[in-house]
């Protein structure tokens, strides 16, 4: 079971984690419909924008993991910062792999 020192420091990491990507990238929605082709300014900024906030997220896990003599908080961070990044890139990147292919045939 985990020890209640630790959790508490551990869900500000995530809270923290969520709120720099918040802060710094734009909402995911748009950023799942813009096209990384055609926009390479925006494909800078958001990597500009994770890389600062996976930087806040972990330095935020290290303070957190000073302050309570744990390792825990520094990794939560880096696990929380690698999931967001790779939320962004999928979004990035993907083919819109929540949305299903459509096909609309024309027969007629």
């Amino acid at each position: 079971m985990a020890n209640a020192e630790i959790v508490g420091p551990a869900s500000l990491v995530i809270s923290q984690g969520f709120s720099a990507f918040a802060t710094f990238l734009p909402k995911l929605s748009d950023i799942r419909k813009m096209d990384a082709k055609l926009n390479p300014d925006v494909v800078g900024d958001v990597r500009l924008g994770e890389v600062a906030a996976f930087a806040l997220c972990v330095g935020t896990g290290v303070i957190a993991s000073s302050l309570t003599g744990s390792p825990v908080p520094a990794v939560v961070g880096v696990l929380m910062g690698a999931v967001l990044v790779t939320i962004y890139e999928t979004a990035l990147w993907g083919d819109k792999v929540m949305n299903p292919v459509t096909v609309v045939r024309d027969d007629a």
